[in-house]
């Protein structure tokens, strides 16, 4: 049994404000109701349903015109990111870029975007320029440069290379020792 309730809000994945939805009561009465999402229909919110429509085209039109600005400045924008490659010359890279690391870019220039919102069809694992969709709302997208460049790791002299073992080992009498140092 469903219970029909008149959105306060936009609720990502059920509707936007001033929509009738029906849900299961416990969804409406344990997260809608107490968060102010929601209101039961009744004779008095179905009088607020007016206003909520007017106030949800208002709302609406602010944040296309704003997506719309946004979608402008991304489009002008270049990000550059840098991983290690294997030799010189080479185009395949060590590990890729994903969309949590385009979206912390993102933010570092100033554009909020969660990483869902970035549509990556494959993995950015090459050296050059890759064109990345931004969806941004209401139908806008945007695409962004994403600049790949690859770096080699400088050898010391031939000599091998030693890193630190990641974990302290502990004794039989308990006591640490020294992480090991293990030859690359």
């Amino acid at each position: 049994m469903n219970l029909e309730v008149i959105l306060k809000g936009p609720v990502r994945g059920l509707g936007a404000e001033a929509d009738l939805v029906k849900v299961r009561p416990g969804y409406a009465r344990n997260f809608l109701f107490p968060n102010g999402l929601a209101a039961p229909v009744n004779a008095a919110s179905k009088r607020q349903l007016e206003a909520l429509k007017k106030r949800r085209v208002e709302r609406e039109a602010a944040e296309t015109a704003e997506a719309e600005e946004k979608a402008g400045r991304l489009a002008r924008l270049v990000l550059n990111f840098e991983l290690k490659q294997a030799e010189e010359g080479a185009t395949k890279l060590f590990g890729s870029i994903t969309t949590g690391e385009i979206a912390a870019a993102l933010a570092e220039k100033g554009f909020e975007v969660e990483k869902r919102d970035i549509d990556l069809s494959k993995a950015l694992n090459l050296i050059g320029e890759h064109e990345v969709v931004v969806h941004l709302g209401y139908a806008v997208k945007s695409t962004v440069k994403v600049k790949i460049s690859g770096k080699t790791e400088e050898g010391d002299g031939g000599g091998e290379k030693t890193t630190k073992a990641r974990r302290s080992r502990k004794t039989d009498a308990g006591e640490e020792k020294a992480p090991k140092e293990k030859k690359v």
